[in-house]
């Protein structure tokens, strides 16, 4: 079993959490990649963490099973930045941020010719279930 996906140390967000997005960036990737994509693969391991993503999930016609399908397709070099994310419950953890070409029907990877997605996602500290927050997830031109 998994014991921790984080990379680097943890660190307690600033307080209070900056309104621009790019003031609450932060170093990164955050996580260890190919840890949360076995971590996805576990039943009710994705939690959606803010109404904004729950939307978009709709939108697209997505439950948590097909966000899984699109993180286990991701390569670190998808990866964009990290950022403090707040969430249901006034949460506030740190987070990576994923950009790829993605094939929904096929559930693989895409060239150009396919709709980039932007995933946003991370986990409590000391979580014990690790729970992957998803904070965002979403067509990128659609923001």
């Amino acid at each position: 079993m998994v014991n921790n996906p984080r990379k680097i140390a943890w660190a307690p967000p600033p307080s209070p959490l900056p309104a621009d997005e790019k003031a609450r960036r932060k170093s990164g990737p955050i996580y260890e990649l190919a840890i949360v994509q076995t971590l996805v693969q576990i039943p009710d391991a994705i939690y959606v963490a803010t109404r904004t993503c729950s939307q978009d999930l709709e939108k697209l016609e997505w439950d948590v099973d097909d966000v899984a399908k699109l993180i286990k397709s991701l390569l670190s070099s998808d990866y964009r930045h990290s950022e403090w994310c707040s969430g249901f419950g006034n949460i506030v953890l740190d987070a990576d941020v994923y950009m790829v070409r993605y094939d929904h029907l096929e559930c693989c990877r895409g060239n150009y010719q396919y709709a980039e997605y932007f995933v946003k996602f991370g986990f409590r500290n000391n979580d014990p279930k690790l729970t992957v927050f998803l904070f965002s997830c979403h067509l990128s031109r659609d923001k």
